[in-house]
């Protein structure tokens, strides 16, 4: 094949039927208001690309779609190119069992008659499909995630939390996408899709779609609140944990700091029962510390075993 000449194959869909060509792109004659016109452009574009035309005469829809997307890969995903007019689609770069759930061999022998605008319907809801399996497996690691978080709480979890945040994301901005795609039909055409089946289906779908992803979101949000008060509390129970211990023993600690010096002169160190004292001294002093902050509340749950349950939440 020569430098700069571009061999590709489409799928054209005109009065009901459809047809599968290959052709250079530098072949086609481009003549107004009509598909060859833009199939240079299209055959260029990659990723979500998105482009309209609304005319007196003449409306027209064509770009690029991504109908699969790595969760977990930006480099993974898999895109189609497309133009739509009220008499036409062409289609290029697609998977056909995907997006039609039957064979090519089927698919040119359809003799359905529907109309253009509803084709592009039934191959976008079908796109969607992948889109709603992600969700679904969302939904199970959510419900996953929520678990975990009364067995344990730590920096793993929070991690989780986030990747699921983010998981959440791209499928949003996918569902965005696919948004744009359906309001930019009607757009086009005006109300008379309104008319058909398949644009309520399609609209029953993205509908269901947007609404799981919000209610997710809202969990999500929830999630991480309830996260930031229990590591909140945790905190502030190790804190006051470590202050307790540190009140308590400081008279133990500064008594043996005083007895611990090495000056010549100490008449402590003569005292035949000094040992004993310094001892019931220490043991005294702490006691009454202990009485004195569990008598002002100030102890807390930290000495009540039951409030420490592994299965409870603080």
């Amino acid at each position: 094949m020569e430098k700069g000449i571009v061999m590709t194959s489409y799928y054209h869909y005109h009065n009901g039927s459809w047809t599968k060509q290959a052709l250079h792109v530098e072949d086609i004659r481009p003549e107004d208001i009509t598909w060859t016109e833009r199939i240079s452009e299209m055959s260029v574009m990659t990723g979500n690309i998105l482009k309209i035309e609304t005319r007196e005469d003449h409306e027209a829809l064509w770009g690029s779609h991504i109908y699969r997307q790595s969760l977990g890969d930006e480099a993974d995903h898999a895109d189609f190119q497309f133009y739509l007019d009220r008499d036409d689609l062409i289609l290029m770069n697609i998977d056909v069992p995907k997006m039609f759930s039957y064979t090519e061999v089927e698919l040119l022998n359809d003799k359905s008659r529907r109309s253009a605008v509803e084709t592009f319907y039934i191959i976008i809801k079908n796109t969607t499909h992948e889109y709603m399996a992600q969700i679904d497996i969302f939904e199970q690691k959510l419900h996953s995630i929520l678990w975990e978080v009364k067995e344990r709480n730590n920096i793993k979890i929070l991690n989780q939390v986030a990747e699921a945040d983010h998981q959440l994301l791209l499928c949003k901005t996918q569902i965005v996408t696919v948004t744009e795609l359906f309001m930019m039909t009607e757009e086009a055409f005006g109300k008379e899709v309104e008319e058909s089946k398949y644009y309520y289906q399609m609209k029953m779908r993205v509908e269901r779609a947007r609404f799981l992803i919000n209610a997710y979101e809202e969990e999500i949000d929830a999630l991480l609140d309830f996260e930031n008060l229990v590591s909140s509390y945790r905190g502030n129970e190790i804190t006051k944990t470590l202050t307790i211990f540190t009140a308590l023993f400081a008279p133990a600690t500064l008594l043996g700091a005083i007895w611990g010096m090495n000056f010549k002169y100490m008449p402590e160190l003569d005292w035949k029962l000094g040992y004993l004292m310094a001892l019931l001294l220490m043991i005294m002093v702490t006691y009454f510390i202990y009485i004195y902050l569990k008598g002002k509340g100030w102890m807390g749950n930290l000495l009540d075993n039951k409030s420490h349950h592994k299965n409870k939440f603080f």
